[in-house]
């Protein structure tokens, strides 16, 4: 009688077997998943193999005969060809499975050899044959393989996890299968049913029995790794005590590059020839699609003619061929190049290390780090070519999966994705090459920074101090400027090309500061000694002053550029540029720049001046490049371009002299006495102290009015710090109002509006 198990137990079974050793998880799984008497004895390895040939037969046959052409005829009642297609289906995968389930067992009996030789080989191991010191070359090779044995390692590990998720999967899918056969236990094809249902148990069982083998064969290639990683550590650190490199060990390394050189030679050697005949195959392709383009008539798409679609499709692939072996031929080339680079950073590893003289192994070091910024840029764009690559082939293979197996075009396009794979394979090797020889030189630099951070600290700081000495010579020596220079030699013009390093930038910056401050400080100095001796007011010295930096501030930077020995020539066309493009929009500046200049010299205008101009009054107090600062009386400064003096009208009111002529005009009754009033104005202007006394002030019987006569009151004053018109003018109204009520003298009645009244007017002289 056969048993069948509930796949859920099966697969939990399947679980619990990653946890136990390879023969008890074989007997046990292959005990529970056959489908022959339960009381059967535990079997062993290579009964289960025999059980699984026999798998494989029963499943052949099987598979055999529902793939003949009269199965779906001879179906029972109740079954469709969508549950014949899915048992045909199960079959083919059990048969794959089995196939995968026995190469598992081929292995595992090598990776328990390779397990026991591995610890064997640990616990042998005492120390090398040979004798210290160890070439870096032994070590080297050691780093190398045990980078090697730990990605594989990761990869184990990786692997493990993944089976784990996966029997989860099959679990659960084991558990749906179970309950779909109990629904329909009770169809009337059961026996069909029945057959369909072990075909699918045992497909799961075989899946996880699968894994479970897998499992336990990833798990003792990772314990011989461990192993492997394990000794390799000890080897490493004996290794590294007493490292040496020596000449035989360089010459050992340069030859081997050379022989790989050699090789790639020939290899390119190849690849040339074969571009000759895919090239002319080009050419030939190139040549049909003409003569088919010639005879097709115009307009005509190349997608509805056959032979020109396929013609088309066969020149593509020449060309590509073409272009792929080019591609191989270049990589040959980097590959060539890399084993050249290779032995230049064995050169310079063997400077840094035997050297004791800075000037020996700073440059070597330095070419290490150039080689590695090198190295990294290069491992980027060959994984950036490698994405291409493999667009291009997937963009290839979705090509080919919608052409029919017997289109003519489908081999060209074999042909095309032939060539995509060569260019794909070239870049691996190229991209492998530069991954290591990158890896290996960060391990060298990465050692050789921390064997530096153990050095005594005196030695330390002697080395930090002097490469920061070297980078500063470095940079005080870059040239940031080039410019051409011209000499005659033997009355030949000869143009050389020269630079401005930056350390002269520096200098000529510094000389230009020192002479400017020292300039300021003069100028100051003169200044001040000028308007203390009267020979010129604060105000125009402080102007003169300013315009004279200027002038001191441009033979300076003549005097640098002398001191760089830049020609002036060289901004000849950085002036006319200046001119031209720069004309337009600095027209304004330029403008108020000269008129200061113009109004400095021509001295119509100066600082102190009281001008009115557009409206505004007020007294000049600086005149500077661009525009000129105007107090008014009231205190507001107003920025006044300098072409303002000349475009527009300007009254200055203290051109020629500081004098001022006012005009006050008074109002008296009628009745009242003209000789009279004109003493007593007369007499009030007399007595005020800030009115001048040359010209002489005087009085007007200036007109008759309605109900008044008016007078007239002239005088003088003069513009300084201490007289303000406003002031004089209000004394003077209050010293004739005290006069007319002493002598009773009335104002006009207030019937016009005023009680009285008293105008000023301002004339200059």
């Amino acid at each position: 009688m056969r048993i069948q198990l509930p796949l859920w137990r099966v697969i939990l079974l399947g679980l619990l077997a990653l946890a136990t050793p390879l023969e008890a998880q074989v007997k046990q799984i292959v005990s529970q998943l056959t489908v022959e008497d339960t009381a059967a004895p535990l079997e062993k390895p290579e009964e289960t193999e025999a059980r699984l040939q026999q798998w494989l037969k029963e499943t052949r046959t099987a598979f055999s005969r529902i793939s003949e052409p009269s199965a779906e005829t001879q179906l029972p009642t109740g079954i469709d060809t969508a549950a014949l297609a899915d048992y045909r289906q199960d079959l083919e995968q059990s048969i794959l499975a089995i196939h995968r389930h026995l190469k598992i067992f081929a292995t595992i009996p090598e990776a328990r050899k390779a397990l026991e030789a591995a610890r064997a080989a640990d616990a042998a191991w005492t120390g090398f044959d040979e004798k210290p010191p160890y070439s870096l070359l032994l070590t080297d090779e050691l780093i190398n393989q045990q980078e090697a044995i730990k990605e594989k390692a990761a990869s184990y590990h990786s692997s493990l996890e993944l089976f784990g998720r996966t029997l989860a999967g099959i679990q659960e899918e084991a558990r749906r299968d179970e309950n779909t056969a109990q629904d329909a236990s009770e169809d009337g094809a059961a026996d069909w049913r029945l057959t369909a249902r072990r075909a699918k148990s045992r497909l799961l069982a075989l899946r996880a029995t699968f894994l479970q083998s897998n499992a336990a064969l990833l798990r003792d290639q990772a314990q011989t790794a461990q192993l492997q990683l394990s000794l390799l550590d000890r080897q490493i650190t004996l290794a590294k005590k007493k490292p040496s490199f020596s000449e035989a060990d360089l010459a050992k390394v340069k030859k081997a590059a050379a022989d790989r050189q050699a090789a790639l030679h020939k290899e390119e050697a190849a690849i040339r020839k074969r571009q000759q005949d895919t090239t002319a195959a080009k050419v030939r392709a190139q040549a049909v699609l003409d003569q088919l383009l010639k005879a097709t008539p115009a307009g005509t798409p190349l997608q509805q003619t056959p032979e020109l679609a396929l013609a088309t499709v066969k020149l593509e692939a020449a060309e590509t061929r073409v272009d792929a072996l080019q591609f191989v031929a270049e990589a040959l080339e980097s590959a060539n190049q890399l084993e050249t680079m290779g032995s230049e950073i064995y050169q310079n590893r063997k400077n840094l290390l035997d050297s004791n003289i800075k000037a020996i192994r700073e440059p070597a070091l330095q070419s290490l780090r150039t080689s590695y910024d090198r190295l990294k840029s290069w491992e980027i764009v060959v994984t950036n070519e490698l994405a291409a690559v493999n667009a291009d082939i997937s963009k290839q293979e979705s090509r080919a999966t919608s052409i029919a197996a017997e289109d003519p075009r489908l081999a060209p396009i074999n042909e095309i994705r032939a060539a995509l794979w060569d260019k794909l394979a070239i870049m691996q090797r190229v991209s492998q090459s530069v991954s290591a020889q990158r890896r290996m030189l960060q391990r060298w630099l990465d050692e050789w920074d921390n064997s530096n951070m153990n050095r005594p600290l005196a030695a330390n700081l002697s080395e930090a101090t002097a490469s920061a000495w070297s980078y500063v010579k470095r940079i005080w020596k870059f040239q940031v400027f080039q410019y051409d220079d011209t000499v005659m030699i033997g009355g030949i013009p000869i143009t050389e090309k020269r630079g401005v390093a930056l350390g002269q930038f520096f200098y000529a910056t510094l000389f230009f500061s020192i002479a400017y401050f020292i300039s300021t400080r003069i100028n100051n100095r003169m200044r001040n000694a000028v308007v203390r001796r009267g020979h010129l007011a604060e105000p125009q010295a402080k102007t003169l002053g300013n315009w004279l930096m200027i002038v001191v501030g441009f033979l300076l930077a003549v005097a640098t550029l002398h001191f760089l020995k830049i020609p002036l020539t060289v901004f000849a066309f950085f002036g006319g540029a200046l001119a031209i493009g720069l004309g337009f929009g600095t027209q304004t500046l330029i403008k108020n720049f000269i008129s200061g200049i113009i109004v400095l010299f021509e001295r119509k205008i100066r600082v102190g001046d009281i001008v009115d101009v557009s409206g505004v009054t007020g007294s000049i107090t600086e005149i500077n490049t661009r525009s000129s600062v105007l107090r008014s009386a009231d205190g507001r400064e107003t920025l006044v371009p300098n072409s303002e003096f000349l475009e527009k009208q300007v009254t200055n009111l203290t051109l020629s002299n500081r004098r001022f002529r006012h005009t006050l005009r008074v109002r008296v009754a009628l009745d009242s006495a003209p000789q009279a009033v004109g003493a007593i104005l007369k007499e009030c202007v007399d007595r005020h102290g800030l009115v001048l006394k040359q010209p002489e002030p005087f009085v007007t019987f200036d007109d008759f009015a309605d109900n008044a006569h008016v007078f007239a009151i002239y005088f003088w004053t003069e513009f300084n710090d201490k007289t303000d018109s406003d002031i004089v003018a209000s004394d003077i109204r209050f010293m004739i109002e005290k006069h007319f009520a002493e002598s009773g003298i009335e104002f006009p009645s207030a019937m016009l509006g005023f009680p009285y009244h008293i105008k000023t007017n301002i004339t200059a002289e």
